[in-house]
């Protein structure tokens, strides 16, 4: 589900927010986009009294409270709530409440790993690196039980993004190659090679390209990577920027180099500071 979202219920004065996340919502509409596509880290302890008094009190939607409560003094799944609320108005159709009810039904197949995969990777979107790899190590830990090579791959590879946007970068280098050592994917092998960037200089990264029995086109084109961009984007990750810096940093433009870097160690601060809590 893709869209604009166009407000046309009641814009709440106080947000609510969604602690886990640190996303605020406004309006009817966000919240059901939300809840549309972040149903994973939804905990049902957000769907709590403060939730409902919220849309009552908010949004003046007072009879789709009075449903919530109702519901919640019952036994229930968290899905009878969420999809309570998606039917309550005009913003998510009949078709993509069904969509979403046969996507909940197929999550329920899934195996614990691969629905916990799915919320770290929720949290990774969010920037919420702690938590994802938390989660991701978390698998990791029972990687012997898993016989999917491709998507124990595709863990690691995210750890190793979560390492990179936390600075963890030996680590993460670690991760991607064990990555690509399980998926093959080119991917993870850049990210390694994107790592060994940023730790070292241009021609330690060509000397591993090379130990790799790689080309030097290959040395060319990740060049070319890390220098694809150029301008820093606010919605760019960490690890995106440290590339952006790295480039700076191989073309000997230091004053630019320190810039990013001083950016990025900012923002490394405040969101270790907001995952903290």
């Amino acid at each position: 589900m893709s869209k604009i979202i166009v407000c046309t219920s009641k814009k709440a004065e106080n947000p609510f927010t969604f602690l886990n996340t640190k996303v605020e919502i406004y309006s009817y509409e966000e919240l059901c986009f939300y809840i549309y596509n972040n149903t994973v880290l939804i905990s049902k302890s957000s769907l709590s009294d403060k939730l409902f008094n919220w849309i009552r009190d908010e949004l003046g939607m007072t009879a789709l409270s009075d449903k919530l409560f109702a519901i919640a003094n019952k036994a229930y799944h968290a899905q009878d709530l969420l999809i309570e609320i998606l039917s309550a108005g005009d913003y998510i159709d009949a078709d993509e409440i069904k969509e979403y009810m046969d996507a909940w039904q197929k999550y329920r197949k899934l195996s614990k790993p691969q629905k916990l995969k799915l919320k770290a990777d929720g949290y990774l979107g969010y920037r919420r690196y702690i938590k994802a790899a938390t989660i991701y190590d978390s698998i990791i830990d029972v990687a012997d039980t898993i016989t999917d090579r491709e998507f124990l791959g595709n863990v690691y590879h995210n750890r190793g993004v979560a390492a990179a946007s936390n600075f963890e970068l030996e680590e993460a280098k670690e991760y991607f190659l064990k990555a690509h050592e399980l998926n093959d994917n080119v991917t993870s092998l850049k990210g390694y090679f994107y790592i060994v960037a940023i730790t070292s200089d241009t021609a330690d990264l060509r000397e591993e390209i090379r130990r790799m029995d790689l080309t030097e086109e290959y040395f060319e084109e990740i060049m070319m990577d890390i220098g694809d961009a150029k301008d820093d984007v606010s919605e760019m990750t960490i690890f995106a920027m440290l590339q952006r810096a790295v480039y700076n940093k191989m073309h000997k433009d230091i004053n630019e180099y320190d810039r990013r870097m001083d950016i990025i160690l900012s923002l490394l601060k405040d969101e270790f500071r907001e995952q903290a809590i």
